[in-house]
């Protein structure tokens, strides 16, 4: 049997290609989860950082939003304002992969600093400093529509031809929402291997049977897909999670992400565990929490 993200170990995350990757998210069967983390906010927990909350309670892939790739530093809260760790600490201290956000924006956007959009200095920095993957997508009020996420995705590949590329919407992000699934294609051909949209129940019109055609149109190119709960309501309540989580599984999402709008720049860890159980069980969910090696 292939091996599984959630059977992963650190030194193997450290040692697999990009096919690798793809490989065991598919062998996972929808089980694979994603937490995001704002990582220039504060964390909720004393002498513990975000991403290593979200490492605790299940996540396979830990996405750091709000990361300027020039200067990366994962707050830690403490009685030095200026403790923060290193993405090469992270990726030891969690056993996870670790990815960032980076923002295609429009020309005419110029609020947000250079190492947090998508260009080629800040692409060719997110490889020097170890990322695992880049996720290309926009935060609220950003204007980030899916035609310039899929210009993003052939600069990041044509840099970067190793690195993992998550794409997509999964909310308005300022200039509204897109359904468009004529565009998936276009995604797979320019190199993106995990393609994103809106987990029912998050933005409006999304419906179970629209979660699963977004996921037929993505699986019939060959990239895996991602349904996303990134609407602040990932700090709703745990069965509000739960029923996100069946729905998206039964979608035949490959991956389940919950989004950083909780306490201090991440879900609640109660909700963040409640999304692992649903979707894999106690058995693994536990083994995941627990395995850091």
């Amino acid at each position: 049997m292939k091996k599984r993200i959630f059977d992963y170990y650190a030194e193997e995350f450290r040692l697999a290609n990009r096919e690798q990757i793809v490989d065991a998210i598919r062998h996972s069967e929808g089980r694979t989860l994603m937490v995001e983390n704002v990582v220039s906010l504060m964390p909720p927990i004393d002498m513990v950082t975000g991403p290593e909350i979200a490492a605790a309670f299940g996540a396979d892939m830990i996405t750091l939003n709000c990361l300027d790739v020039f200067d990366p530093r994962i707050r830690v809260l403490s009685d030095d304002p200026e403790e923060h760790l290193t993405i090469e600490e992270v990726k030891k201290l969690t056993g996870r992969l670790i990815g960032c956000n980076l923002e295609p924006i429009p020309e005419g956007v110029d609020h947000l600093a250079i190492g947090r959009t998508v260009t080629e200095a800040t692409v060719k920095r997110a490889v020097e400093i170890g990322l695992d993957y880049v996720m290309l997508t926009g935060n609220p009020g950003n204007c980030v529509s899916q035609e310039t996420i899929l210009n993003a995705i052939t600069l990041v590949r044509s840099i970067a031809p190793e690195m993992l590329i998550v794409a997509g919407k999964m909310h308005a992000g300022g200039v509204g929402n897109d359904y468009n699934l004529d565009i998936v294609p276009a995604f797979a051909e320019a190199g993106a291997d995990i393609m994103m949209f809106p987990a029912a129940y998050t933005t409006p019109g999304v419906s179970p049977e629209l979660s699963q055609q977004m996921m037929a149109a993505v699986h019939k190119t060959n990239m895996l897909g991602m349904l996303a709960i990134g609407t602040s309501q990932e700090g709703a309540t745990e069965s509000y999670i739960e029923q996100v989580a069946i729905t998206a599984k039964a979608a035949g999402a490959d991956i389940v992400h919950i989004g950083d709008g909780g306490y201090s720049g991440i879900a609640p860890p109660e909700n963040i565990l409640r999304l692992g159980l649903t979707l894999r069980g106690r058995r693994h969910q536990f083994k995941r929490m627990a395995n850091r090696r």
